[in-house]
C-alpha cells in the first residue's frame, strides 16, 4: 500500500485541530476534563472527524462564504507506532466517527486516509499523480494514557477568504466522500457489490492543460483508458473537488466500465452537440447519475478567477434542450435537425433521470428508483448484441419490466426517441447489413454511397470523430458456422478504422484496407461501425469465409 505521512505536514496535535467534546486522559494533549488515571494495559482513542466543504451554485460558482463541515465517512483510519507499524485500524462511519484501541501510554499517530474499503485492501485511494501517486491523508499524535481519550478533529480548506493560501487538506476527501456516496447508491440496490481497485488522482497542479500528466497537464477531469480518475485542481482555471456531480459524472465512466459496459469511443461534447449515439448515452448517463448520487438535479461545474465562473449548470429532470429545437447552422440538406434525439446527451440524461426520481416534473411517467437501471446497466446492457446506446438501454428495461413499457416508450418519446429494437429506431434505421456470402456492402441503409460523414462534427488526421455520421454503424447474422473476415477498404488511400464493442479496435495506419478475422456460430450475431481519419471517407465493407485463419 502506497502511504505518506507529512504529505500535507502533520495537521497538528490534538490542541491545534479543531477540536470537540472531551474524554479521559490526563495527558496535555487531551481535551475536556482530566481523569483520574486507572490501571489498563489499553485505551480508547475516539472522535469524529469533517473537512470543510463549500457548494458550487449556479450564480457565482463555489460559494466560499457559506462552509460546512462534513464527516469523513467510509475511510480508512489507523492508530500506529512511531515508527510507522499499525496498531489498530477501521473505517469511520456514516458520522465520520473512529474507535481505536491503544496501547496506555504510548505515543501513537492517528492517520485519516483518503481511502475506501478494507483497511488491508482499499478499492479507492485518492493520490497526488505530481508526486508519484502518493496517498492523501492527515495526521495527528497523540500520546495515549491510561483512560480513554475523546477527540474530533477537522481537514481544513486553506481558503483565507480570497485565496488558498493554506494546505488544501480537504479537497482529497470532498472528492472521497462523493464516491462514498456512490459507491452507498449501489449498495442500496446490490448490498452485495464489490468494487474495482480505483485510484483517483487529484492535485493542486492539475490544470485544464494537454500534456503530462505528472506535471498535471489532464486537459479535463475525466476516467482514462489507464482505469484511472483525473481530477483538475488548478486555483483560478478549474477547480473541481467542491463540483460534486463532476466527480460523480466521471464515476459513472468507472461503474460502466467496471460493472456495465460501454461502447463510448469519447472526445469533446457538450450540450447541443449531435453525438455519435455510444457518446451520448455514456455522457448522458453520467450526468444523470451525478444527480442520482447526490440527490440533487441541478449539475453545477464552477472554474475561473476565485472559482467563481459557472462553466456549465443544468437540471436534470428539466429540458436542457427545449423540446423541438433544431439545428440551424449546419449545411444544405441539414439544417431543421432537432437538437433532441438518441444522439444527444441532453435527452439521455433527461430520460434516465426521469426514469429514476419520484417527481411528476416534466414528462416524467415512470419513478422507478435506481433498482431497475442498475440492473438493467449489468444485465441487458452489459451484454446487448448492440453498441451501447440508449436504444440497447431502453429496449432491455422494457424487456425486464414489461409492465411499465408504454410509460417507458412515453418518456423517451417526449425526447424524440422513438421504440425500436437494442440496434436503432424503427423510424431511424442506423445499422446497416453486411451479407455472410462475401458480397461487398456499397450502400448504406439510407441508401446512399457508403461514406463516413463529417455533417455534424469534423474528422480529423487524429481523430475519427464522434459525432453522429462519423462513424457508420453495421451487422450481420452468421449463415453457418465457420471463420470469417471483416475487411473494410476505402476507396481511395485514406485511413480507416474498425470498432468492435467493448473497445476493440482495428486500426494499422497503413492509409489501406483494414480486416480483422473471427469464429462464429450460425445464427449468431455481430455488429461493427467504420469510420476514418483526416477526412470523410467512402469505402466498402465484405465479410467472407476464410477456414484457415482460425
Amino acid at each position: 500500500m502506497r502511504q505518506i505521512f507529512g504529505l500535507f505536514g502533520l495537521v497538528g496535535t490534538l490542541t491545534l485541530l479543531s477540536a470537540c467534546g472531551g474524554g479521559g486522559g490526563g495527558t496535555s494533549n487531551s481535551t475536556g476534563t482530566t481523569g483520574t488515571p486507572t490501571e489498563s494495559s489499553s485505551n480508547t482513542i475516539s472522535g469524529i472527524v469533517t473537512y470543510t466543504s463549500y457548494k458550487a451554485n449556479n450564480t457565482n460558482g463555489l460559494d466560499y462564504v457559506s462552509s460546512q463541515e462534513k464527516p469523513i465517512r467510509g475511510a480508512i483510519v489507523e492508530l500506529q507506532n512511531a515508527s510507522g507499524t499499525v496498531l489498530a485500524s477501521g473505517n469511520t462511519t456514516e458520522t465520520g466517527s473512529y474507535s481505536l484501541s491503544a496501547p496506555a501510554n504510548t505515543s501513537v499517530r492517528v492517520v485519516v486516509k483518503a481511502a475506501l474499503g478494507s483497511p488491508t485492501t482499499p478499492d479507492t485511494q485518492i493520490v497526488d499523480n505530481t508526486s508519484g501517486s502518493a496517498l492523501y491523508a492527515m495526521a495527528m499524535d497523540v500520546t495515549s494514557a491510561s483512560s480513554d481519550i475523546s477527540q474530533s478533529f477537522n481537514a481544513g480548506s486553506g481558503w483565507d477568504g480570497s485565496r488558498y493560501s493554506g494546505t488544501r487538506t480537504a479537497a482529497p476527501f470532498a472528492i472521497l466522500d462523493v464516491i462514498y456516496q456512490a459507491q452507498q447508491l449501489v449498495k442500496t440496490v446490490d448490498s452485495s457489490a464489490s468494487f474495482p481497485q480505483l485510484f483517483v488522482n487529484w492535485s493542486v497542479n492539475n490544470k485544464p492543460t494537454p500534456g503530462d500528466k505528472a506535471v498535471g497537464e489532464i486537459s479535463t477531469s475525466h476516467y482514462a483508458a489507464d482505469g484511472q480518475l483525473y481530477i483538475l485542481g488548478a486555483e483560478n482555471s478549474d477547480t473541481d473537488e467542491y463540483d460534486t456531480h463532476v466527480i460523480a459524472h466521471e464515476w459513472g465512466h468507472y461503474f460502466e466500465a467496471k460493472f456495465s459496459r460501454s461502447d463510448n469511443i469519447g472526445g469533446d461534447h457538450g450540450t447541443g452537440d449531435i453525438l455519435d449515439p455510444t457518446v451520448a448515452f455514456g455522457e448522458g448517463f453520467g450526468n444523470a447519475l451525478a444527480g442520482m448520487v447526490m440527490n440533487d438535479p441541478l449539475y453545477v461545474d464552477s472554474a475561473g478567477i476565485s472559482q467563481a465562473t459557472v462553466s456549465l449548470s443544468m437540471n436534470l429532470e428539466a429540458d436542457s434542450i427545449l423540446d423541438g429545437t433544431t439545428d440551424i447552422t449546419l449545411g444544405t440538406g441539414q439544417t431543421g435537425t432537432s437538437l433532441d434525439g438518441f444522439y444527444s446527451e441532453s435527452s439521455v440524461q433527461e430520460i434516465l433521470y426521469d426514469l429514476y426520481d419520484s417527481g411528476a416534473a416534466d414528462d416524467d411517467t415512470v419513478s422507478g428508483g435506481f433498482a431497475p437501471i442498475y440492473s438493467v446497466l449489468v444485465n441487458g446492457q452489459k451484454n446487448t448484441k448492440a453498441f451501447t446506446s440508449i436504444f440497447s438501454f431502453l429496449y432491455h428495461l422494457k424487456q425486464a419490466y414489461p409492465s411499465y413499457s408504454a410509460g417507458i416508450s412515453s418518456i423517451a418519446l417526449a425526447e424524440n426517441v422513438n421504440d425500436g429494437s437494442e440496434y436503432e429506431a424503427a423510424s431511424t434505421p442506423l445499422y446497416t447489413t453486411v451479407p455472410f456470402d462475401g458480397t461487398s456492402v456499397t450502400i448504406d441503409v439510407d441508401g446512399a454511397v457508403l461514406q463516413t460523414w463529417s455533417t455534424f462534427g469534423p474528422i480529423t488526421a487524429s481523430n475519427a470523430g464522434n459525432k453522429l455520421y462519423n462513424l457508420l454503424y453495421f451487422k450481420t447474422t452468421a449463415t453457418a458456422t465457420g471463420c470469417y473476415t471483416l475487411e473494410a477498404t476505402p476507396t481511395a488511400s485514406e485511413d480507416i478504422i474498425i470498432y468492435a464493442p467493448n473497445g476493440v479496435t482495428i486500426d494499422q495506419n497503413n492509409g489501406g484496407a483494414e480486416s480483422v478475422p473471427g469464429t462464429f456460430t450460425q445464427g449468431e450475431e455481430g455488429v461493427f461501425a467504420v469510420g476514418s481519419y483526416g477526412g470523410t471517407s467512402l469505402f466498402t465493407v465484405r465479410l467472407y469465409s476464410t477456414p484457415s485463419s482460425c
